[in-house]
């Protein structure tokens, strides 16, 4: 299973308000990888080999779910 089948389980399964934030990581980044993260309701994309300031970056953007 790769990371935007996980996240479209993980999308079914969730309802939207208590859904965890997905930010997906990846050695083998092909054109076009990135502009499928959206789609497939994937908060964030970071390629391998992790970069801390990225790591960090990408984290400080996801926008945390509201909590009922």
């Amino acid at each position: 299973m790769d990371c935007l089948e996980a996240t479209h389980r993980i999308v079914e399964r969730w309802p939207d308000d208590k859904r965890p934030c997905i930010v997906a990581m990846t050695a083998n980044a092909v054109q076009g990888d990135r502009e499928q993260c959206p789609a497939a309701e994937v908060d964030d994309y970071l390629t391998k080999p992790i970069r801390t300031d990225a790591l960090t970056k990408g984290l400080m953007l996801v926008r945390p779910r509201s909590v009922a």
